[in-house]
């Protein structure tokens, strides 16, 4: 019996120490990189959202290898007008000593308005991106959104502290993304013009072209009423609707609002009586 248990002692000891000492065979992308186990090339497919970057990966390391890709890995472009790119997808990447494994990544774009790159555009591994924009990226992946324009859109919001949330039309998108953000869900949608993704070009949403949306109020008594837009500062812009007579309880109109002759920008939709005593503000965003 005593035989045994130091058998067993022994066999215990044995197996810990081999934990102990077996390398670790995963290593993320950029840990990889800085214990020199691979080599690099990042360039760009063409475009920011969908399969956007190609990674020539070897193996230096002299033994077999698995490299992980995590998702909210930022790719930085050598050519700083071009679009830093983030990974949208992780990737688990074995690689066998002394080859090479081409691997393709989704990607979105972190900056609306800087050029999409083209194909052939040179890239770096760059930092993981902040919290907020990788629980956003989860999101997207594990409801299998990645392909949607909208999970681009949602991604600008996080990123580009300026972009409306009404502009995602996927509204548990939306609806996941403001509280990310801990704003409230806008009730209004923005249509824009259609822009095709051109490489090379600056990539955004075109103009917002129709604000769409529900607006509900109460009035405490009969009132003549008027729906007017303000700028961001409460300057008049326009009357939105005709004055009508409106009766005592709660009401819901429905609004469409043409914006494509307005810059982008923050602006008030009211609803006021035709003495001007504000009735209720809706803000806006495009």
């Amino acid at each position: 019996m005593r035989l045994l248990s130091i058998l067993l002692l022994l066999f215990i000891s044995t197996a810990l120490t081999a934990q102990k000492t077996t390398p670790n065979r995963t290593f993320d992308l950029k840990d990889a990189l800085e214990q020199k186990l691979i080599s690099l090339d990042v360039e760009g497919i063409g475009g920011h959202q969908g399969e956007s970057l190609k990674l020539l990966i070897k193996n230096i390391a002299g033994r077999y290898i698995r490299v992980r890709v995590p998702l909210g890995q930022l790719m930085e472009p050598s050519d700083s007008a071009l679009q830093t790119l983030v990974v949208a997808e992780e990737q688990l990447v074995s690689v066998n000593s002394k080859t090479e494994k081409e691997v393709r990544l989704k990607t979105f774009c972190t900056q609306s308005g800087d050029i999409s790159p083209q194909a052939g555009s040179g890239f770096a591994v760059g930092s993981l991106a902040a919290t907020q924009l990788c629980s956003l990226l989860k999101y997207i992946a594990d409801n299998n959104k990645t392909e949607d324009y909208d999970a681009q859109s949602a991604v600008w919001c996080v990123m580009n502290k300026g972009r409306g949330l009404g502009g995602i039309s996927d509204r548990t998108l939306a609806k996941f993304t403001a509280d990310l953000l801990g704003k409230e869900l806008p009730g209004y949608k923005i249509r824009y013009e259609t822009v095709e993704e051109v490489p090379g070009r600056r990539a955004e949403l075109g103009k917002a072209m129709v604000v769409e949306g529900n607006f509900r109020y109460y009035l405490e008594k009969d009132e003549k009423t008027v729906m007017v837009l303000l700028d961001g500062e409460g300057k008049l812009i326009k009357q939105i609707s005709k004055e009508q007579v409106m009766v005592a309880g709660e009401h819901r109109s429905s609004m469409r609002l043409e914006v494509y002759n307005l810059d982008p920008g923050k602006y008030i939709v009211r609803m006021q009586t035709k003495a001007g005593k504000v009735i209720k503000d809706m803000e806006v965003e495009f």
